[in-house]
């Protein structure tokens, strides 16, 4: 069988184009936390979605750079926060939902299953234990471009 240069080219640009094409979720770049103490960028990690934190309001604690001294584990205490990864293995749902992910929360070093809702230029992220009903949502604002890093 006798396949033309053309046909080819053509075969080859089918395969390419979707994966070209391909969109970045909305959900991409640095989203202001709920008690706005804290900015989380959330940026793609192989076929799923994480988070780490960016930007603190109180950088520094007591002279020194804020760590997760709530941790359960003892020897994650004197970990910075500045880089830590907040966000993880949130897969596509649907359009603009995300589930099947973890959420950290540093001001009680637990963590939690977690989904997420974007809804506009705001973020719904449902952090819970079981079952979504027993949880609670915050709403996270896209944040200011203008804020440095830690």
């Amino acid at each position: 069988m006798r396949v033309s240069s053309l046909g080819l080219v053509v075969l080859s640009l089918a395969i390419i184009a979707p994966r070209a094409g391909a969109q970045q979720p909305p959900v991409l770049g640095r989203w202001l936390s709920e008690s706005g103490k804290g900015v989380v960028e959330i940026y793609p990690c192989a076929d799923k979605l994480c988070g780490k934190l960016v930007w603190l309001a109180e950088p520094i604690r007591d002279g020194a750079p804020a760590v997760d001294r709530d941790n359960k584990d003892a020897a994650q205490r004197q970990r910075p926060l500045c880089g830590l990864m907040m966000l993880g293995d949130f897969r596509p749902l649907e359009t603009n939902r995300w589930g099947d992910g973890w959420i950290y929360s540093p001001e009680n070093g637990k963590t939690y299953r977690a989904n997420m809702t974007l809804d506009g230029d705001r973020l719904k992220l449902r952090g819970y234990v079981g079952i979504p009903l027993l949880g609670e949502t915050q709403t996270w604002t896209r944040a200011d471009p203008k804020l440095k890093g830690c």
